[in-house]
């Protein structure tokens, strides 16, 4: 067509660019803009607004700033989408500030913005904290009879919620249910977390009694916020009731839902309920991960159920889930107070081939048995650091010394004290008193 000498109108070159915008191929499309000018076809709107368009989309923002301002040097009149793809480019880059400018722009040039204008300004101000300007262009645009959509207002829910603001969060969803806007899944679910984490349970209940009402899906989001906050102030029975309601829904609970319960009913001592919970967990087809084990390891522990915890220990490797070496500790604590030395040996072999224990784990390992008068195990675990190049810190040295001079074992607190002082550690207050007492009763 060109070789013809056959010069193509704005509209053929627009319907090209439009073509390549369509396909992602944007140098393509700038391409052909380029020879539009060199030809002397004069771009319109339809033009710059496909490029700029197409180039938010692949984040190009220093050609749409170009394009943008290329536009308006050459006096073509921006549409309400070039303007809108303008302000939704410099709100995701934090340019709240720009971008209320270009909405005075468009206002000077006649142009009428929609709420598609308004909502990413809406959220961007939001975002930075600017409350006075949020609220003042609320009220500007629905002056211009532009009504907030449940974008706008979960926009203004959102932010309200994580400034923990959730008085003013609730007072919006009020105004919302009044303007004949539907909350959606996210505007409840946000509240409702909030609401929950806030401890307000009365309006965190009247969101989910709309929802039911008004049957809007209740997800696993959604039920989850509620268990956690029922779990963290230990009503227990509740979030089982909740549970079943969620079965009664078809909503399958997930891991986030058992590990919530299952942390929950460990910490109100109702162990065996959170085993009976686990069992139904795998009957479902839902997958422990460290924090089930964690959780139910710690409270069998705690009951003195060793043998219980080593089992689920089992039970969770077969299921390609890897204690850490907090877990491992528990147990080995456990096993040392049934006097289970095999166990303990096995267990701390099998520590070792899976995890790197490190001085603090260790040290505080060898407080633990110190405390419990299991001087020889402590000092077993002394010797391992030293074998593996850990080197023993204030609490190690501080502990084992403590512990023998506990059970009479001067000699050897004297001994260790000394290499504690070969190795530039400097004693604890405590420590310091005792080996003080330690060389008082030398030089008697």
């Amino acid at each position: 067509m060109v070789n013809k000498r056959i010069s193509p109108n704005v509209y053929t070159l627009n319907t090209i660019i439009s073509a390549l915008c369509k396909d992602g191929k944007i140098q393509e499309a700038i391409f052909v803009f380029d020879l539009m000018s060199q030809r002397g076809t004069r771009p319109d709107v339809i033009t710059y607004t496909m490029l700029i368009h197409a180039l938010c989309k692949f984040g190009e923002w220093r050609l749409v700033r170009n394009f943008f301002a290329n536009m308006i040097a050459s006096e073509i009149l921006p549409s309400v989408l070039t303007f809108n793809s303008m302000i939704y480019i410099l709100c995701k880059e934090g340019q709240s500030s720009e971008a209320i400018e270009i909405l005075e722009l468009m206002t000077r040039k006649g142009v009428k913005p929609d709420v598609v204008t308004n909502n990413p300004l809406i959220q961007g101000l939001c975002h930075s904290g600017q409350w006075e300007e949020t609220t003042s262009l609320l009220n500007r645009t629905m002056n211009e009879g532009v009504h907030p959509d449940v974008v706008t207002f979960n926009s203004l829910i959102n932010a309200l919620c994580k400034e923990k603001r959730t008085s003013e969060a609730f007072t919006v969803l009020e105004l919302m249910i009044q303007r004949n806007v539907k909350p959606n899944v996210v505007t409840n679910n946000c509240s409702i977390y909030e609401f929950c984490s806030s401890g307000k349970w009365t309006e965190a209940t009247t969101v989910l009694n709309r929802m039911m009402n008004a049957g809007v899906h209740l997800d696993v989001v959604t039920f989850n916020s509620l268990i956690n906050a029922l779990c963290k102030e230990k009503r227990t029975e509740e979030a089982i009731t909740m549970l079943e309601l969620m079965s009664q829904r078809g909503v399958k609970p997930d891991i986030v839902t058992y590990n919530c319960l299952i942390r929950g009913l460990c910490n109100s001592d109702k162990c065996e309920e959170a085993t009976s919970l686990f069992s139904r967990m795998l009957n479902g087809g839902v997958q422990p991960d460290m924090e089930t084990l964690r959780s139910l390891i710690n409270a069998l522990y705690k009951e003195n159920k060793n043998e219980e915890a080593i089992s689920m220990l089992e039970l969770m490797s077969q299921r390609n889930v890897i204690p850490d070496i907090v877990t491992h500790c528990f147990l080995i604590l456990g096993l040392w107070s049934l006097g289970s030395c095999a166990g303990v040996a096995s267990l701390f072999s099998r520590m070792l081939n899976g995890v790197q224990p490190d001085v603090e784990t260790l040290s505080s390992l060898i407080n633990a048995l110190c405390k419990e008068k299991k001087i020889e195990e402590a000092i077993t675990l002394y010797k391992l650091m030293i074998q593996r190049d850990l080197k023993p810190d204030i609490v190690t040295y501080s502990s084992l010394i403590h512990g023998l001079c506990n059970s009479g074992q001067c000699g050897e607190a004297t001994s260790l004290l000394s290499k504690m002082v070969a190795e530039e550690i400097v004693p604890d207050v405590e420590t310091f008193n005792i080996c003080w007492m330690l060389s008082a009763n030398k030089e008697k």
